[in-house]
């Protein structure tokens, strides 16, 4: 059965020549390790340079198939429906509404997985203005220094299946489907004090409370009390004022373990006005 999504609104996927480059390096990968190897075994100077030589050969074919593997792998395309989401990388392909999808989650930069940055063509150009258009104003929830983001979609399943998403499709999945959580669940000024989300295990927002659970102790800062929040590096803080009057950071967590920042600076923004 076919999964209704909607419409497409942005195409992203990884550039060719980014494939490319790590193919052309496959290939000079086995083609130099393989030449070094044969000259130390043909033309020894003495025994240590045959063994070289059968680790070069080693070398470039362990390197040469590594690289290709790679080149395979990132292959990857984003596609960004009204209300799902398709990511095909190499032969796989992920299929959600985002009724299906538990939460996405912002990764930092040097998370080690590998996500290559890839426009979208015009299919992409275009899609910014309709996003625009959707998303409204919950689509601007918050100034970030960087809106190019890794995103993590993770799956409502037993596994939480978690699939990574290409930089440069984050920023706009993220707001397609804030808006889409906004209008479905559906959050307003009015019903927030008597919502309750979680944003991942260790945050939530009942009954107009953060509960955030923590190893040293779980704290509980009303929503009415939050003066700011930021995004600093990889952390998400929480201020408001302390005892003293002074502001003062109330909950610090780290991103990576809170699932839909976005529709979170929303809510925060919405119960401001």
């Amino acid at each position: 059965m076919e999964l209704c999504i909607g419409n497409v609104f942005a195409v992203r996927r990884t550039k060719r020549s980014t494939i490319w480059l790590f193919r052309l390096g496959a290939i000079a990968a086995f083609a130099g390790l393989l030449a070094a190897g044969l000259f130390f075994i043909l033309n020894p100077v003495d025994p240590e340079d045959t063994i070289m030589g059968y680790i070069a050969l080693g070398a470039s074919v362990i390197i040469s198939i590594v690289l290709w593997i790679i080149s395979n792998k990132i292959q990857t395309e984003v596609a960004i429906h009204e209300e799902g989401v398709i990511v095909k990388k190499g032969k796989k392909e992920h299929r959600f509404h985002f009724s299906q999808i538990k939460g996405l989650i912002d990764s930092p930069n040097d998370s080690g997985t590998i996500f290559i940055h890839g426009g979208g063509g015009i299919v992409g150009a275009i899609a910014a203005g309709v996003v625009a258009g959707v998303a409204g104003a919950a689509a601007d929830i918050h100034a970030r220094n960087n809106v190019t983001r890794y995103i993590n979609i993770v799956a409502d399943t037993e596994d939480n299946l978690e699939v990574g998403v290409i930089k440069s499709a984050g920023d706009i999945l993220s707001r397609v489907y804030t808006d889409w959580l906004i209008r479905n669940k559906p959050i307003t000024n009015e019903n927030i004090p008597s919502l309750t989300l979680s944003f991942g295990k260790e945050l939530e927002l009942s009954q107009g409370m953060f509960l955030y659970s923590r190893r040293r102790g779980d704290v509980e800062l009303p929503l009415a009390e939050v003066t700011e929040l930021e995004i600093r590096e990889d952390s998400l803080m929480f201020f408001g004022l302390n005892e003293k009057g002074k502001t003062k950071c109330l909950i610090d967590i780290n991103i990576t373990k809170v699932y839909n920042i976005d529709l979170l600076f929303a809510v925060y923004n919405m119960a401001k006005e």
